[in-house]
Parts: C-alpha cells; sequence; structure tokens
C-alpha cells in the first residue's frame, strides 16, 4: 500500500515542481537539484519523508515566518547552503526570495514563494493512510497517561441523582477552588494581582455566559442519534431498542418521557428483557481512525442511550447560543468568523491564534464544574450524560478499561459545544482582566471584533495572550507553541493559513484514486482544489489517474461531480434534452448518490425512528437498521442546465 503511496507521490511531486517552474522560470536548476535531493530521501526514507520530514520542514518554516527570522532546525532536508550561510540548499531558490542569505524576513519577500514553500511541504500531510500497531499503542498509552494527570473528579459525578445542594455544597467558584489557587501561587508574584481578578471574572462570565444559555429543560430540544458507532456492538443494531438505560440517565431523563413515542410503547414493554433500568453504566469503547501517517484519531463511541440524550444537550446549546450574543464569538457550525479574524490578524498583528494540545482530553470535570454551577438543570444534565468510563482492546499494556477523571471524550456530543464555551469564557475573562474591563455584557459585547472560537481554535488580543496561555495552564490545558501563532504576519485558525492578508493555505494530497467511487469523488474534489490555486500541472495529474468513468469539465462554481474549469464548457459538449415536464434544458452528467442497506423493524421502535427523523412526508421513507456504512455509487442522471453552466 505505502509503495503505491510512493508511487503517486513522486509523480505528483514532479507535477508540482513543473507548476512551480511556471511561476519562477529563472530556478529551473534550482529545482531539479531540490527534487533530486527529494528523490534520495524518498529513496531512503520512504513514504516517511512526504509524510513527516516535509511537514516538518513546513512547521519549521512557519514558525520563521512569524518570527521573520530564518534559524537553522537540524531537521531533514534543512542542511546548509555553506557554513556563513543559513539558507538551507533543499529549495534554496524559494528561501532566498523570502529570506536573505542570513535568514533576515525580505522587505520584499516574495508571497508567491510562500506559497510553494508551504505546498511543497504539506502537500502530504494528510494522507489518508492507516498508521502502524506501534503508532495506535502509543496514542493509546498518551490517551491513559494524560487522562491519569489529571485530578480525580469530585463525588458529585458518581451521585445518581445529584442535587442543587450538592453542586453549591462542591462547587463555589473558580476564586475558591483550592486546586487552582494552589497553581496560581506557583505563577510569577508579578502575576499574581491579574491572576486573581482573572479567576474573579471567571466566575462573573461564566454566571453571565449560564444566565443567557437559560435553564435547560429537555422536553423543549430534539432527541436523535449521532451517525457515528456506538459502545455496544461493531456491527449493526437497532438504536431504538434500550438495552441499558442506567439510574443516573433515568434520573434526569425518565425513559418513559424521552425512550418511547408514547407512554403506551414504553408501558407494553415494562418488564420485559429488551428493555430495562440497571444500575449497572455502561463504557464508552475507544476506536482509531486514521488521522496523519504518525498517528491515529482516538474517538470513544458512546453507549446508545448516553448518545441519544447528549445530543439533546447539543440541540440545547446551539439552540441558545445561535439566539444570544454567544454567536458572536462561537459559531459551532461555522467558522468563518474564526478565518477573517485570522486573516485580519496577518495585516496587523494585534490578534493571536492559539491552538490546545489535546484539548477534549484535558477538560476536567472539576473546571466543569465550577464553570456551570450557577446552571444546576445544566450542570445535571452534563453529570447525567457523562460516561464514566472507556474500554480498549487496543493496547495489552494498558488497562481494559478505566474510570475517566476527564469530563468526555471526542464522541461525546456534549464535548465540542462545553470546550468551545470554556475556551470562550477564558478567553474573555483573561482580555478584561488583562485591560481592566468591568465584567459585563456590555464590555464582552464590544470584544466581538477580538474574540473567536471554534473548539480548541481560538483567536484572541495579543495583548492578552500570556494571560490567556497562564490561565490554560492553571486549568490544567497544553497550549500547542508549534501551532499558536503571536508575532509577525503568520496566521492560521480554522483551515486558513494567511501571510500579512494573503491566504497560502496548500492542497492536501489525500491518497491514490482507485476504482470504487469514494476515491474517485474525493480524488475530483483535490483536482479541483489544485485547479483553484492554479496549480494546472498537478490538477491535469490526478485528472488523468480517475480511469473508466467519464468527469465531464464544468463551470468553477457549479456544484456537479466534474472537473472546474473557469472557462465556461461548451453546451455541444453535454449530452442534453429538453423536460417538457419541467421546462428546462436539462444535461447529462455523472450523478454521485450515497445508499444505505435497512432491516427493517419488527416492533413499534420503528415509529420513534419515524419521529425522530421527521422524513418529508412526500418523500418515500424506509425505516430500520442500518446494515453496512453509507455506499457511494457514481450514476448518470439529467441535471438543470443552469447547474453545470453558470
Amino acid at each position: 500500500m505505502h509503495n503505491r503511496h510512493v508511487r503517486e507521490l513522486k509523480v505528483l511531486y514532479d507535477s508540482l515542481f513543473l507548476d512551480a517552474l511556471q511561476a519562477f522560470p529563472t530556478l529551473q536548476v534550482e529545482f531539479e537539484r531540490d527534487l533530486a535531493r527529494l528523490v534520495r530521501l524518498v529513496d531512503a526514507r520512504g513514504i516517511h519523508a512526504y509524510c513527516v520530514d516535509l511537514p516538518a520542514v513546513g512547521k519549521h518554516f512557519d514558525k520563521c515566518l512569524s518570527l521573520g527570522q530564518y534559524r537553522p532546525s537540524g531537521l531533514p532536508l534543512t542542511k546548509r547552503y555553506t557554513n556563513g550561510v543559513v539558507i538551507p540548499k533543499f529549495l534554496r531558490g524559494l528561501y532566498l526570495l523570502i529570506f536573505d542569505e542570513l535568514g533576515h524576513l525580505k522587505e520584499d519577500y516574495n508571497i508567491e514563494a510562500i506559497f510553494f514553500m508551504r505546498q511543497i511541504c504539506y502537500m502530504a500531510k494528510k494522507v489518508e493512510i492507516s498508521c502502524s500497531d506501534e503508532a495506535v499503542e502509543q496514542e493509546v498509552q498518551q490517551f491513559f497517561d494524560t487522562d491519569a494527570s489529571l485530578p480525580e473528579p469530585e463525588g458529585f459525578w458518581d451521585t445518581v441523582a445529584p442535587t442543587t445542594s450538592d453542586i453549591t455544597n462542591v462547587y463555589k467558584g473558580f476564586s475558591f477552588s483550592m486546586r487552582y489557587c494552589e497553581k496560581l501561587g506557583a505563577l510569577d508574584p508579578a502575576l499574581s494581582e491579574v491572576t486573581s481578578v482573572f479567576m474573579t471574572n471567571m466566575d462573573i462570565v461564566s454566571r453571565l455566559i449560564m444566565g443567557t444559555l437559560g435553564s435547560y429543560d429537555p422536553k423543549r430540544y430534539s432527541f436523535r442519534h449521532g451517525p457515528g458507532a456506538i459502545a455496544e456492538v461493531t456491527g449493526p443494531k437497532n438504536k431504538y431498542c434500550w438495552t441499558n438505560w442506567s439510574d443516573r440517565l433515568e434520573a434526569c431523563y425518565p425513559i418513559a418521557d424521552y425512550g418511547f413515542h408514547s407512554w403506551s410503547a414504553w408501558a407494553g414493554l415494562v418488564g420485559e428483557d429488551d428493555v430495562f433500568v440497571d444500575s449497572q453504566e455502561p463504557s464508552s469503547r475507544l476506536v482509531a481512525v486514521p488521522k496523519t501517517f504518525t498517528k491515529p484519531r482516538l474517538i470513544a463511541a458512546e453507549p446508545s442511550e448516553h448518545q441519544w440524550c447528549q445530543q439533546n444537550v447539543w440541540h440545547y446549546f446551539c439552540t441558545r447560543a445561535s439566539q444570544s450574543w454567544i454567536s458572536e464569538f462561537v459559531l459551532f457550525r461555522d467558522q468563518t468568523k474564526n478565518q477573517a479574524l485570522c486573516r485580519r490578524a496577518s495585516i496587523d498583528g494585534k490578534l493571536a491564534t492559539i491552538d490546545l494540545s489535546e484539548a477534549s482530553d484535558r477538560v476536567t470535570c472539576h473546571l466543569v464544574g465550577q464553570w456551570a454551577r450557577s446552571n444546576p438543570s445544566l450542570l445535571k444534565a452534563l453529570q447525567s450524560t457523562r460516561t464514566r468510563s472507556v474500554s480498549q482492546k487496543l493496547n495489552s499494556r494498558v488497562p481494559e478499561s478505566i474510570l475517566l477523571r476527564k469530563f468526555s471524550t471526542m464522541g461525546s456530543a456534549c464535548t465540542f459545544p462545553v470546550e468551545s464555551l470554556l475556551f470562550l469564557t477564558i478567553a474573555i475573562a483573561a482580555v478584561l482582566s488583562k485591560r481592566k474591563l468591568e465584567a459585563n455584557i456590555r464590555n464582552i459585547i464590544s470584544l466581538r471584533d477580538e474574540v473567536a472560537v471554534f473548539g480548541d481554535d481560538i483567536v484572541i488580543p495579543t495583548d492578552s495572550r500570556l494571560l490567556f496561555t497562564q490561565a490554560l495552564e492553571v486549568l490544567d490545558f497544553k497550549v500547542n507553541d508549534h501551532k499558536s501563532f503571536w508575532t509577525g504576519g503568520f496566521r492560521e485558525s480554522c483551515g486558513l493559513d494567511a501571510f500579512r492578508g494573503v491566504e497560502v493555505t496548500p492542497v492536501y494530497w489525500k491518497g491514490p484514486c482507485g476504482r470504487d467511487p469514494e476515491s474517485i469523488v474525493r480524488t475530483v474534489e483535490v483536482s479541483n482544489n489544485f485547479y483553484k490555486k492554479w496549480l494546472l500541472n498537478c490538477s491535469l495529474y490526478l485528472a488523468s489517474t480517475i480511469k473508466n468513468v467519464y468527469i465531464p469539465v464544468v463551470d468553477i462554481d457549479s456544484g456537479v461531480c466534474g472537473l472546474s474549469s473557469f472557462v465556461t464548457p461548451a453546451l455541444g459538449s453535454f449530452r442534453n434534452r429538453y423536460n417538457e415536464s419541467l421546462h428546462r434544458v436539462e444535461v447529462l452528467v455523472p450523478v454521485v448518490k450515497t445508499t444505505q442497506t435497512k432491516d427493517p423493524i419488527t416492533d413499534d421502535s420503528a415509529l420513534l425512528q419515524y419521529f425522530t427523523e421527521t422524513p418529508d412526508p412526500s418523500t418515500p421513507w424506509k425505516g430500520g437498521v442500518i446494515m453496512q456504512r453509507p455506499r457511494v455509487r457514481i450514476r448518470s442522471g439529467w441535471v438543470p442546465i443552469e447547474e453545470v453552466v453558470r
């Protein structure tokens, strides 16, 4: 498998250097030498050179851009040109269009050279390829080590039916947290005054956010299942048939009210073996999915009952946040706010982009308790839907099951909204404390053009960065310095990379094109991404790897599966017809369709599925258990000409 990836990448890099040569024709000799050096490294190190070595060079290059100074790193492909010149031999021609021989950023730097530097380094960074078993085991070990480093949850998180007094007795606010006060005492004494103010502001901002979100009532929000796997089985299962609705879940979400379409359906199954409330709580199941060549992404498949109720909490967060001032800072389904501020920050340098390491794995129960203490109904729901243990069979050297110390794992529907709003609280409290502003709604809203959060991607004013990062460490988080930028003209956030206002985001190659429809659709998409960046040789090569399927050339803004073109394609290149029923001209093009096989449900849980999915009455609907992953098919179909030729 790796050999084919290497062969494809060698040809793709040939095409990329041809595109670079068209942009910089005077560097032909340099590019020939660079390509020869890269081939030698690949021959020695294999795909590791593309997926690990080059991205490492790219990360170092980004840091040098932000510092305005190139510094030797000792990484592969970075050997100095001479002892008196810090610029590397590899890609020397491009480096010298950006830095001088001593490494200083030029005033007349070439922005296109910066783009090509990053494109060459990062093109294979996100190759969709399974990593080794050793890498999976190492990541699982890190998962367990990180969890063990966190404080144990308070007894509140083990209570079956906690009361409001249970919350107020345990969580009295950030200013009164012994854990945080002790960690604050270890900081620089010069910062003690501002950090104590920060903790007070954390309490105030938390109360304002909780008050804005309002009381949580499950009846007002939607229950549903997520698209991912569940913990109970690795194959098909009727997710609408409950097998372990725990006592803790029952205390907040009575199964008769929230687990059936009607009370009569619940009453008819009381005492049956296939549905019960049990004190034995289910565990989540750790799953490794591809992320990069060096390590996987670990996701915990949640128990179906927990997943069902977590989605209700997720709907609450989305609804309440979008209807309030919180949407000025956090948009759970939209990254454009972060991207716009990222681009602006690369121009004026007034904002920093912060990224965290293992963010979701470091959200502690203590932090969530202090943060949500003023909203008891929400905190009880977070406590009830939290899966307390996780099991795994990926690493035999660590326990098969542990009680989690972290609040939740990736896989829980509560993780993303909770961590986003937590980081928003910390960011706002840090800025208000640094600027000595009163913590009130008016001053908070005044920061809407300076603060934005999407998961662990955070934009914050540069003047408050130091306090913010120190506060994160006090609260048990870890800043990723390699992906955080606050100096110079380079910034990155939510998939946008910018240098002094110009986007320099590279195109990522995902893998070779096969015969399966998913691979073909992916290759078309990546080919179009190269085309939109004017990397025409790369785009043409990828298009040439698509075999046995006709993929038409379509307008650049078309939503149809096809190869994008800035030149409007001629209508005569398509088979067309006039649809007399719809009174429109249509063309025959490949249409991507997704199908799933369902096994019919024989009991009345199908009715709960119908009310949950709420299908369009005019569209055929079939309930049942999904028997396999969605299958992508490419079939010819008639579409309006406006969808192809704009």
